[in-house]
């Protein structure tokens, strides 16, 4: 750089020097002063039309205009900028080629859309899985493409909403969950994964646990009504009589089990739906919870304190919720000392939800243990819960039920402190007072 700028004040310092010369031998000073000038400038507009010629043709590098000084300067900067584009360039397809090939390669099928939900890319998996043909279908609405309404709907609304399920239009065995994600301007990424396998193991997880229920109902029966027998029977020796005390308390548990898995069973095959159940007297069925808990419980010394909104009521199935609060409850009970207070809150929350608390003050729970209470047969301490009798089904029952009304569980919990367990129903299933007057009026 430095080279070329003293070779362009070089020749602009004898330039001046040439005109200074000239007007000294010959004293015409203007006419020094045009000649030098014209000349000067007739060299670079000389240049500069070679440059132009050359920019125009796209500035290859075999036919860069021969120049000197600040004219050479410019045409290696413009090597170097064309340099590092070209570079630039192969970085970008490389990385254009790396990004194609893995979005091909991946196993589900990934759909790009535009604003107009029109199809721009897809992958191979999504040829497989909707039958698209990306050469002849791109620029196409998917919806005309795959016809299917309901996936045509969801794509149309801007609902929060972001997976379905859907039957495939090419293999109606397939089931598929289509996921979508807004990105870009009014760009669209739409995913879709094959849940075939899962359901089909989820069904044939359901009918091997009722089918084994029912089947083991029967002999299990049969079991306990002689283990009963034995227990009642005088003549029992009384070194046997601890034994087969002991084999009744377990078969009567075994038969718990199995109906909390019948109840889990037909939790999951019914599934999420918004317009179940009728408007529930929730104080109402607290109340006689609690005075039903009292009499069959009274050998627990718990002390049940209500704290309930009268006005307050949901859409549920009565017989769900009341198993619900029914296992928390009793979830409360067996892990509280005796003489403890437990509370039961029904309330509704500031963003319109309603949500039933029941708080005890046990031993609480360690914060590893937490997000896995509402698996089956999940225990959090093995010492502890070998003294409390319980099937480990009733967490996942209630965690069912929620999830079917659209709500979740919440679990709190401190060691030594004690536990908070909250219910909350979505504020569409919230019900008031008026509500349930409407219902009973239209009933009679």
């Amino acid at each position: 750089m430095n080279t070329a700028w003293s070779v362009e004040f070089s020749r602009l310092l004898a330039t001046v020097i040439s005109l200074v010369l000239f007007g000294l031998v010959s004293g015409y000073w203007t006419l020094s002063v045009i000649i030098h000038s014209s000349i000067y400038i007739g060299w670079n507009v000389v240049q500069l039309r070679s440059f132009e010629r050359w920019i125009r043709d796209g500035a290859p590098s075999d036919s860069a205009p021969n120049a000197s000084g600040i004219w050479e300067l410019i045409v290696q900067h413009i090597h170097r900028t064309q340099k590092a584009n070209k570079d630039r360039k192969a970085h970008l397809a490389n990385v254009a080629e790396h990004y194609q090939a893995v979005m091909s390669a991946l196993p589900d099928a990934t759909i790009v859309l535009n604003r107009r939900l029109e199809l721009e890319w897809a992958n191979k998996t999504s040829e497989k899985l909707f039958g698209l043909d990306s050469e002849k279908d791109t620029g196409h609405k998917l919806g005309n493409v795959v016809r299917d309404t309901s996936m045509q709907e969801w794509l149309d609304s801007r609902e929060e909403k972001d997976e379905i399920e859907i039957i495939s239009t090419v293999d109606a065995q397939k089931t598929l969950v289509l996921t979508k994600t807004q990105y870009g301007r009014d760009k669209t990424l739409l995913t879709a994964r094959d849940i075939s396998q899962r359901i089909a193991l989820q069904k044939l997880r359901k009918a091997f646990i009722a089918n084994a229920s029912h089947e083991l109902r029967t002999p299990l029966t049969v079991i306990a009504g002689y283990l009963e027998m034995l227990t009642d029977d005088d003549q029992l020796p009384n070194s046997l009589k601890k034994i087969v005390s002991s084999a009744h308390l377990q078969s009567i548990r075994m038969d718990q089990i199995l109906d909390d898995l019948l109840v889990l069973s037909k939790l999951e095959e019914k599934g999420y739906s918004e317009n179940s159940g009728e408007v529930v007297d929730v104080p109402k069925l607290l109340k006689r919870l609690v005075s039903d808990f009292q009499k069959t419980h009274a050998k627990t010394d718990h002390l049940l304190e209500l704290s309930i909104d009268e006005s307050l009521f949901v859409k549920v199935i009565e017989t769900e919720f009341y198993s619900l609060c029914q296992n928390l409850l009793s979830n409360a009970v067996k892990y509280s000392p005796k003489n403890s207070v437990i509370r039961i809150c029904w309330a509704k929350r500031e963003d319109g939800k309603a949500c039933l608390r029941v708080i005890d003050s046990g031993e609480g729970i360690a914060p590893e243990h937490l997000s896995r209470l509402t698996e089956r047969f999940y225990r959090a301490n093995v010492n502890r819960t070998q003294k409390v009798s319980g099937t480990g089904l009733g967490l996942s029952i209630v965690k069912h039920i929620l999830e079917n009304y659209g709500g979740h569980l919440d679990i709190q919990s401190e060691l030594s402190i004690g536990s908070t367990f909250t219910a909350c129903f979505p504020s569409f299933r919230v019900k008031s007072d008026n509500d349930q007057l409407l219902i009973g009026d239209s009933q009679q």
